[in-house]
């Protein structure tokens, strides 16, 4: 190992520390707190989900900023302000709508980071070891959302009106991660680029690069079937479970990333040695389980919810790895970022359509419609990405 790729190893351990404990109560429960503190609507819920694929929607537009720089440390620095700045305003947040406003100001600076760290790991870890590195430092992420979802549920149960220290506290360590991320040394980029029309641009890399036009396609059916749920979830869980602060976080911030925690490391390393379609098309068909079980959890009650999360961290000790750095496979040097912009960018697209389908499936046919409807995309994206292994993937 070389000394950048120690310092930089390092640094990203801090990193995924840092970002790890800002993750652990956002992810497991924002909806939550917004439906049982603040009593919002289903139709606010479907919103609020829709608020990071509208960051991811914006990915690009910040990438194209970025692209025409020579360091992007100045995007992460200012990305880190926002977050602490709109966690911070949770003092005084009193309706779903001012929850709302702030959830999406904190979730929009992912649209930088995600670009910026993907173009820091292609520059400074070496093909053989990039999914390997980030397989262990995507445990240490998981690792401590665990921990502290667990105690913001715990917290929650017992007031649940303590939301707004929390998520000042999750400002704050998100802000930590940020400046973090911005402190790796980066060999300066080579080629600038002039700014772009963004949506040219992505049409553009389509249709230059049909297989990585094969790999977005595929993943945005499969992205289809995961969204479509994030409305759906935590209503189902509230309303039709009724289950406590405690066992969602149990359920969604524990068994939901433990698989991804232990696993992480070793998928990886698979990944290093695959192609992202023959990863994909594996770990896709292994999450067509997840909304099968939430059916039956409709019956058998919370136990099979949890077996649900089981699954679901066993597939995203895999998802994981291959949505952050999959792009990486088809980039040319220089365009990393550009690259995973433009999927991030893609899941924004979806993710601004699947929700409202959900939310549609769950309030005229009810929530097993919608279980159904994501099991369908899961085995179709599989389906398509382990025939694209065999024709694209040479």
């Amino acid at each position: 190992m070389t000394d950048c790729e120690k310092k930089t190893l390092k640094l990203h351990l801090l990193f995924s520390f840092f970002n790890g404990s800002s993750m652990g109560v956002t992810w497991s429960l924002y909806e939550v707190v917004a439906r049982k503190a603040l009593g919002a609507s289903a139709f606010q819920i479907t919103l609020l989900v829709m608020g990071l694929p509208f960051a991811w929607l914006l990915s690009s537009v910040f990438t194209n900023a970025m692209q025409t720089q020579k360091s992007y440390r100045p995007f992460l620095i200012g990305a880190g302000m926002v977050r602490m700045a709109a966690m911070s305003g949770m003092f005084w947040v009193h309706s779903p709508w001012q929850y709302l406003a702030l959830m999406v100001a904190y979730l929009v600076p992912l649209g930088v980071i995600n670009p910026a760290q993907n173009f820091v790991l292609a520059r400074n870890y070496p093909d053989e070891h990039r999914g390997a590195w980030f397989g262990i430092a995507t445990s240490v992420t998981n690792g401590m959302s665990l921990i502290t979802a667990i105690l913001g549920g715990a917290l929650l149960d017992v007031n649940q009106q303590w939301f707004r220290p929390i998520f000042f506290a999750v400002g704050t360590l998100g802000a930590v991660a940020s400046f973090i991320l911005a402190s790796i040394p980066v060999p300066r980029r080579e080629t600038l680029e002039r700014w772009e029309n963004p949506v040219k641009k992505i049409f553009h890399i389509f249709k230059k690069d049909k297989k990585f036009w094969i790999f977005e396609r595929n993943f945005f059916i499969y992205g289809c079937g995961f969204l479509i749920l994030s409305p759906v979830i935590p209503l189902f869980m509230v309303d039709a479970l009724g289950m406590t602060y405690k066992e969602i976080s149990f359920a969604r911030g524990v068994l939901g990333v433990l698989g991804v925690i232990v696993f992480s490391p070793f998928t990886g390393r698979f990944m290093d040695k695959h192609n992202p379609f023959v990863y994909a098309g594996k770990i896709f068909a292994l999450l067509a389980l997840f909304p099968v079980m939430l059916f039956v959890g409709g019956f058998a009650g919370k136990s099979a919810v949890y077996g649900a999360y089981i699954l679901y961290s066993l597939a995203m000790a895999g998802i994981t790895i291959v949505w952050n750095i999959g792009s990486i496979f088809f980039a040319q040097k220089d365009s990393e970022a550009t690259y995973q912009s433009i999927h991030i960018t893609m899941t924004g697209v979806r993710g601004l359509i699947a929700p409202l389908f959900g939310f549609m499936a769950m309030h005229f046919f009810g929530y097993y419609t919608a279980f159904v409807l994501s099991f369908v995309l899961f085995i179709t994206a599989s389906t398509m990405m382990v025939h694209a292994a065999k024709t694209n993937a040479d």
